[in-house]
């Protein structure tokens, strides 16, 4: 899916765009190799020492002056939708994935995760901690929580090593 995009999207540059697929916790690329970091949809299944690494992990890939863009499903507590927003994504989106996407369990846990995390706060103040500059929005009323920024240009050298295994 993704690599149809870049083609799409990117038609002739597509070739400039390399597509990775590792896993973000433990990955041993090479440090500040990455210009860009993105997720979608991801950090909401992480606890806290699992979003410490993660932030780790983007500081280190990250070249300076390169950004980062997350977002998450957020649970918009007191947006007075909230309560339909809550039944779309407990009740209506895993009897839609039982009905139609047999086997899928893609939607099954959205609601209670969203619940569980809130916001993607957490996630911005691990960035924050690795010495990124971070700036956290809340999208549809609060029912999406975006974290992007940058690393900046001059700091402390980050520790390029890779994050140890999770024992």
């Amino acid at each position: 899916m993704h690599l149809d995009a870049v083609a799409r999207l990117h038609g002739a540059y597509g070739d400039r765009i390399q597509h990775l697929q590792a896993n973000a916790l433990e990955t041993d690329l090479p440090g500040e190799s990455a210009d860009l970091v993105i997720s979608t949809f991801g950090l909401k299944t992480f606890n806290s020492d699992q979003l410490a690494r993660l932030a780790k992990q983007i500081a280190r890939l990250l070249r300076p002056g390169g950004s980062f863009s997350l977002i998450e499903a957020s649970d918009p507590v007191g947006w007075w939708g909230r309560p339909l927003y809550r039944l779309y994504l407990d009740r209506v989106l895993p009897w839609v994935e039982r009905l139609f996407l047999t086997g899928a369990q893609d939607f099954t846990m959205i609601g209670p995760y969203s619940k569980r995390v809130g916001t993607a706060a957490g996630m911005a103040q691990a960035l924050q901690a690795q010495g990124l500059d971070v700036v956290l929005r809340n999208h549809v009323f609060g029912c999406a929580t975006s974290v992007a920024g940058t690393k900046p240009m001059s700091r402390e050298p980050t520790d390029l090593s890779p994050c140890p295994p999770t024992p």
